[in-house]
């Protein structure tokens, strides 16, 4: 058989691995923007949640706050994010927060991932306070 005969049989053939490869690459990249989007939610619910927490316990104090929860809800607003759960009762002296931020995938077909979910807590001693 002829030489050209064997190398025209292979003609094409590179092509379709081109193609394959290149579809590995794009999802591939794709996990990784999906990753850093959600890092990136992660660390920005974390925030919210760190400065709602803090602002609920700084209500706590007497003569200053009236409104934990309230106070909660606009620091985490401030941030990005929705305040879902607070045990901030008045007069207490521990908060926990809990908020969430959306976030929107680009695999979103293998991922049910709609919201990122952060926890906080804070606590105020009022032992060395002055009355």
């Amino acid at each position: 058989m002829p030489r050209s005969r064997l190398w025209s049989a292979d003609r094409g053939n590179a092509s379709v691995a081109v193609v394959g490869g290149a579809a590995m690459v794009m999802v591939f990249l794709l996990g990784l923007s999906d990753l850093a989007v959600y890092y990136m939610a992660r660390t920005k619910a974390q925030t919210a949640a760190d400065s709602a927490s803090l602002a609920a316990a700084a209500e706590l104090i007497p003569g200053i706050g009236e409104d934990p929860e309230g106070k909660a809800r606009e620091f985490a607003a401030a941030n990005g994010a929705e305040l879902t759960a607070c045990d901030c009762a008045p007069g207490g002296s521990v908060v926990q927060v809990t908020v969430s931020v959306p976030v929107s995938m680009s695999l979103s077909a293998l991922s049910d991932l709609k919201e990122v979910k952060a926890n906080s807590r804070a606590e105020i001693n009022l032992s060395g306070a002055v009355p």
